[in-house]
């Protein structure tokens, strides 16, 4: 009763609740230790429910410094690498830059800003590339998000290239296959270029005793997650999420 009625009384108020679900990261060669990170997805509270924001892009450095600054505080000594999700437009603006840099001089888990795969027709190569390199210049993570599909192309990544730290293969983008032979070319390219350029890899959408098999024995890379290691849940201790599930 005293979680709906807050619910009640901060929707009155005009307040959006947000919250962060992680999804766990597992060294890809010890996937059922504790994990050692999360993949953060920001949640907004609508019809009594946790579910995607309307729009991503609307939700501001602010917002999410704020989610982050609690993430941070809910994490347990394992935890040495968050991952999270910026848009295109949020990416290339200094606002969003200088929030992660905030965030990132309070802690000494590695935070890895995502730039989705989400195309936004007013934002530029050019701009993305400024953009990352003032991330590489503040010693800040970059992760291209989903590589080889929507715009995170091989044109784009080899231009960012420089400024960038991790790829990630998303196999649920080149789902449904009956094996992961039926990806190779695709996956191959990425897994070869992370080797020779020195880059983090991680596979996600894992799904299978199999997939993870495979990965480990042909493409030794150094994060999975996917719904076989860890769904993305409420984060531990989450204040927001005991309020909204009471």
């Amino acid at each position: 009763m005293l979680g709906s009625f807050l619910i009640h009384l901060i929707k009155l108020e005009g307040y959006l609740l947000m919250t962060f679900y992680g999804q766990p990261k597992f060294a890809a060669q010890q996937p059922t230790d504790v994990p050692v990170g999360y993949e953060l997805f920001i949640r907004e509270y609508r019809g009594n429910q946790w579910v995607l924001p309307t729009n991503f892009g609307d939700i501001s450095a602010d917002e999410i410094e704020r989610l982050l600054t609690k993430a941070l505080r809910t994490m347990p000594e394992s935890i040495t690498i968050l991952s999270f999700n910026l848009e295109q437009l949020q990416f290339i603006d200094p606002v969003y830059i200088d929030m992660v840099a905030r965030v990132q001089a309070t802690t000494s888990i590695r935070l890895f800003t995502e730039l989705t795969e989400r195309t936004d027709p007013r934002v530029t190569d050019s701009q993305l590339l400024a953009a990352a390199k003032r991330f590489h210049d503040y010693g800040l993570l970059v992760c291209m998000d989903d590589v080889g599909t929507g715009d995170n192309t091989p044109s784009l990544v080899f231009k960012l290239n420089d400024y960038i730290d991790e790829y990630k293969f998303a196999f649920q983008n080149f789902r449904p296959f009956a094996h992961i032979s039926d990806i190779a070319p695709e996956l191959n390219f990425w897994y070869d270029l992370s080797q020779e350029n020195d880059k983090m890899l991680a596979i996600e959408g894992l799904e299978s005793a199999h997939d993870l098999a495979v990965v480990q024995h042909d493409y030794p890379c150094d994060i999975v997650q996917g719904y076989y290691t860890g769904k993305p849940a409420l984060l531990p201790n989450n204040a927001d999420g005991a309020i909204c599930e009471s």
